[in-house]
């Protein structure tokens, strides 16, 4: 092989490929091209891992149909009903409430309102929500609230980071003394799925703390500077009951939900009913007090005809089982994480250096066989890593093997395709053009296999060559010689021949093979009239030159002969063999300076088309061979 299909596609040089697309495949990374891609198959991911376990520290109750049908209640719910349900909870001994409503209008019956804010404030630990809209006129909050604190006492600068920003705090209907988050929650823009849920929004160079994030705080008593914000890094929460929390969220403050399902993977859930009936049951009572002691209850709108819902990874989901599920991810601390940005380059690089030196140029099925491979080893890691809580990337990996294994195989093929054409352009010199083809373009051994055909032979040869290149210098030999055979040999070629061989001044040639030619004796005979032409012309010139004149003498035959390939397994030869071949070499020699000589059989074959005359006869063993003389060609 030549010495630069040697070392193009050498282990080095591969390797080098994918690390140079791997670079590139990590820039754009870096850039967020990858961002949706890399989103929709972390939700399959998530999707196809094992079903996860709910925390069993937070309870769902849910207003749901039956609720909504019942004549208790109706469907437009009494302020008092919240008030019953707030004291059975508070009566099982649940230690946080969080109620994902918008009590932002008075209520029809004024002591209705009245009993519910004294619930509220007699409850140890209660949550109310509030809301981000975009009003007009920007109302404010009447006077400071719990609910929001100035960004420099959690530990950052609100105008220094890209927080997502509330437009307008909507205010409830009343000053009630309790915590209240906020429960907004937006969809990626992409696709409009919910992922992450902003944990601190800023507003007016405050923060204000979710729903769930203000659950998390009221339910572990935290003060502020318990509380540091790292944006792009995480919220980390400080001497907590549960020790210190490190809550991992992007630059926006936001957390990637770790979803376990929809209010029915809230098990045992309760709805109002439940609740109602614990007033009349002692055993009703004890079930729902063995449920919601010393846990967070979340209470929320959960029936079939509720706008509080959200398109999330695993489906629609509710308003309050998305405030319990974060709540419940942040108390038991089962995040889904993220490697670092600096961590997921260098592994997008690697996997593109790691295929490349992977690969085999010379194999593409088995290339591809280890492309596929890699690819499904890596989904099946991602897939595992899943169910661990992580989510390395996958798409921007699966992209950089992909890239790596076309451009090594596709320069592998341009090199084998140059290559090809060089090696083809060197055979062109030594071999004929129809042979050149079959040998380049498959098998060589198959291409060209032995077989026995009629051909018409050719050789010629120089005569005097010898006695004159005794006494002749080495340069004009050399030049006149070379001269010679770049005069003659592409006459072969044009004429359809297929050069045998070069034997000192002799040339051997034969026409019918490897390409089948009916007229394979009158193109033999064409040629050689030519090449008298030619030699004519050359002792022109080299009679300009001061040479003195040379000339040849051709002989031609028409046999069946075997042709194919002969040698061995590290040499072979494109050559015919029999006694025509012999024959042929005969007629050669017995022919003068000048002249062309052909057998009988070939003349038989002319057609008239070559205008010849009988010259002489040679004896064989197998009887007399009659030898005419080719004149010219008849038109």
């Amino acid at each position: 092989m030549h010495a630069e299909m040697k070392t193009s596609f050498s282990l080095r040089t591969r390797t080098l490929t994918g690390l140079f697309i791997g670079m590139i495949a990590a820039a754009l990374q870096f850039g967020d091209v990858w961002r949706l891609a890399e989103e929709v198959s972390a939700d399959w991911r998530l999707r196809l891992r094992a079903a996860q376990p709910v925390p069993d520290e937070v309870r769902l109750v849910g207003i749901d149909d039956d609720d909504v049908a019942s004549a208790q209640f109706g469907w437009r719910f009494r302020r008092a009903a919240h008030v019953d349900a707030l004291r059975i909870l508070q009566a099982a001994g649940a230690r946080h409430v969080t109620l994902d409503f918008f009590f932002t209008d008075v209520s029809p019956d004024p002591d209705d309102d009245t009993k519910f804010k004294a619930t509220i404030e007699e409850l140890p630990s209660a949550t109310l929500a509030y809301n981000f809209e975009r009003l007009k006129g920007d109302p404010q909050m009447p006077g400071p609230r719990p609910h929001f604190i100035e960004g420099h006492l959690y530990g950052v600068q609100i105008s220094q980071h890209p927080l997502v920003e509330g437009i307008a705090p909507v205010p409830p209907y009343t000053e009630i003394a309790t915590s209240y988050g906020a429960a907004n929650a937006t969809p990626d823009p992409g696709d409009k799925i919910l992922r992450r849920v902003a944990l601190f929004f800023a507003h007016d160079g405050k923060l204000y703390p979710s729903l769930a994030m203000q659950t998390v705080i009221s339910t572990l008593g935290l003060r502020p500077d318990q509380i540091r914000i790292t944006p792009g890094r995480e919220v980390t929460l400080i001497d907590t009951p549960r020790g210190t929390l490190h809550i991992p969220v992007d630059e926006h403050c936001q957390y990637r939900v770790n979803f376990v399902g929809d209010v029915s993977a809230f098990v045992p859930g309760y709805n109002y009913l439940d609740l109602y009936a614990a007033l009349g049951s002692a055993e009703t009572q004890a079930q729902i007090t063995t449920a919601m002691k010393d846990r967070v209850v979340v209470i929320g709108e959960v029936s079939t005809g509720s706008t509080d819902t959200q398109n999330s990874p695993i489906g629609l989901i509710q308003g309050a089982a998305l405030q319990a599920t974060v709540v419940g991810n942040i108390l038991s601390g089962r995040h889904l994480r993220t490697l670092p940005v600096w961590i997921e380059m260098l592994l997008i690089i690697a996997s593109g250096a790691l295929l490349g030196a992977m690969l085999m140029p010379k194999l593409p099925w088995v290339s591809i066989a280890i492309f596929v491979l890699a690819v499904l080893a890596w989904a099946g890691m991602t897939l595992a890593a899943a169910g661990l809580q992580w989510l390395p990337p996958l798409i921007s990996v699966w992209v950089t093997m992909g890239a790596t294994t076309l451009t090594v195989l596709g320069l592998s093929a341009t090199g084998w395709k140059h290559e090809r054409s060089r090696v083809a352009g060197s055979l062109g010199q030594y071999i004929a053009p129809a042979l050149r083809e079959r040998v380049v373009g498959s098998d060589a051994a198959n291409a060209v296999a032995a077989e026995r055909k009629e051909l018409t032979i050719f050789f010629s040869d120089i005569r005097g060559f010898n006695a004159w290149a005794e006494n002749a210098e080495p340069d004009e030999v050399t030049t006149r010689l070379n001269e010679y055979f770049a005069a003659m040999t592409p006459l072969i070629e044009r004429h359809g021949g297929t050069l045998d061989k070069l034997i000192g001044d002799c040339i051997m040639a034969f026409f019918g093979a490897p390409a089948a030619q009916e007229d394979h004796a009158r193109r033999a005979v064409r040629m050689a009239l030519a090449m008298q032409s030619a030699m004519q012309e050359l002792n022109h010139e080299w009679k300009r030159r001061g040479y003195a004149p040379l000339s040849s003498g051709m002989g031609i035959h028409t046999a069946f002969v075997t042709v194919g390939n002969f040698g061995s397994s590290d040499y072979m030869d494109y050559t015919v063999i029999g006694p025509g071949v012999h024959l042929t070499a005969k007629i050669q020699n017995m022919t003068p300076p000048g002249k062309i000589w052909i057998s009988a059989k070939t003349h038989a074959q002319l057609d008239g088309t070559v205008a010849s005359t009988p010259c002489s006869t040679l004896e064989m063993k197998t009887g007399p061979v009659a030898l005419f003389e080719v004149t010219g060609v008849n038109v």
